[in-house]
């Protein structure tokens, strides 16, 4: 009994100190806002949300649930993605999507699946309070790792079902040091269940959560899946390619720069047979420019995606636009994927459903897929530019290039299904 109320104790400490810290918070947002336009624009739509939720609440349908998924920022959307086309149509409910980034909320605000899509209202006990009881979820469906623990122990209160997909939660996390553990088990233990990818997350979680953790795989590959299938785009057309092998360098980041440049100019001193697309994360001059030079430095041309109409068989295609990565990969013989030098590689996910083989840096410990294909040898993981160059050899290896991509194909085969697994356990829910 006494260390039940010991625990009950800690529990409204930290509840009372995490409210002090965002009312003293807001102010300083407010103030930065002004030379932050995301920002901005994220702190003008919290004001909108009590207008835009009572416009939804004039026109739903008595008898209807509704059914709140939450996602953060596009990465998270696109997770999101095979959940949302299985249950848009389904007469049984409305469908809510919250988000916290402006650049999702922008893209999506007329997406006709949902009947609502509003931002996830600033961490208030009494924001989070009025907003989840003039909403009257069924089911509350969140997916990663955007957790709120004002909006996560309101759900408990007022009796709706939380429910986090595709949980990730790496060894390193600061979640599991000594302090913040503590405090992300208070948050964690207001979920009712987790759905996560794999037996090591699993493990990784049980040290925060102890209610059901269920190991269904991640919907992201679902998603990557499904748009490959319908992936209809031409790129990078015949003409372009001609008689040559495509390379795809994914998300390239400064840190790939000097490895990434230096293996492209070996490359093209000894092959006349690839064409290296350049894809970097960000497309700002200032992210484009430190590539050009460095190709020019080594005598190469290179080319922009948007000047292609001047364009004249330059080895070196620089894309310099968003969103086109994951349908590029479909012309690809080989990929590297950046990041893998500093914060952890990107998506490594993309290239495997389309089966080409990629490269990347020696940090990938973060992504349990990135781990698995490293160890059934079809990613390659270079620690500089040599290594690199040897790993674009394979384009000319036919009999490898097959192998590693039939490897691929079980790989991606055994990760499918996450989606379905998914809305089968949140029946009781539903």
């Amino acid at each position: 009994m006494r260390l039940q109320r010991a625990a009950t104790m800690q529990n409204r400490l930290f509840y009372i100190a995490y409210n002090l810290v965002l009312i003293l918070a807001y102010p300083v947002f407010w103030l930065v806002s002004f030379f932050n336009y995301k920002l901005r624009d994220g702190l003008s739509g919290q004001r909108e949300i009590g207008e835009n939720l009572s416009r939804f609440n004039a026109r739903r349908v008595s008898g209807k649930s509704v059914i709140w998924l939450h996602a953060a920022s596009a990465g998270e959307f696109e997770q999101m993605k095979p959940l949302i086309c299985r249950l848009a149509g389904d007469e049984r409910y409305h469908l809510v999507q919250t988000v916290t980034s402006p650049t999702i909320y922008l893209k999506i605000f007329t997406d006709k699946r949902f009947d609502a899509i509003l931002y996830l209202p600033w961490d208030l006990p009494w924001r989070v309070n009025r907003f989840v009881r003039q909403l009257q979820p069924k089911i509350f469906i969140n997916t990663r790792h955007d957790l709120w623990p004002n909006l996560l122990r309101t759900l408990k209160r007022q009796k709706v079902p939380s429910i986090l997909i595709n949980a990730n939660l790496y060894g390193s996390s600061k979640r599991l040091r000594p302090v913040w553990k503590h405090m992300n088990r208070i948050m964690f233990n207001q979920i009712d269940s987790i759905f996560t990818g794999t037996t090591r997350l699993a493990e990784n979680l049980r040290q925060l959560y102890q209610g059901p953790i269920e190991v269904v795989g991640d919907t992201r590959f679902d998603q990557v899946w499904e748009r490959a299938e319908k992936n209809d785009q031409t790129w990078l057309s015949p003409d372009l390619i001609r008689d040559r092998k495509v390379v795809i360098y994914g998300s390239v980041v400064d840190s790939d720069l000097d490895i990434v440049s230096n293996a492209i100019l070996q490359s093209v001193q000894t092959r006349e047979n690839i064409l290296h697309v350049v894809v970097p994360h960000e497309v700002s001059e200032r992210e484009l420019i430190p590539w050009e030079v460095s190709f020019f430095r080594g005598n190469v041309k290179s080319a922009r995606f948007t000047e292609l109409k001047n364009y004249t068989g330059e080895p070196i295609l620089i894309w310099n636009q968003v969103g086109h990565l994951a349908d590029l990969y479909k012309h690809a013989h080989l990929a590297y994927v950046g990041a893998g030098f500093t914060t952890g590689v990107h998506s490594v996910t993309e290239p495997a459903i389309y089966g080409v083989p990629a490269a990347h840096g020696p940090e990938y410990d973060l992504l349990d897929e990135a781990i698995e294909l490293v160890n059934r040898d079809v990613s390659t993981v270079v620690h500089s530019a040599v290594e690199l160059a040897q790993f674009l050899e394979l384009v000319d290896d036919p009999s490898a290039l097959q192998q590693k991509r039939t490897t691929l194909e079980h790989f991606t085969q055994g990760y499918l299904g996450a989606t379905d697994r998914i809305l089968k356990a949140l029946q009781p829910y539903l």
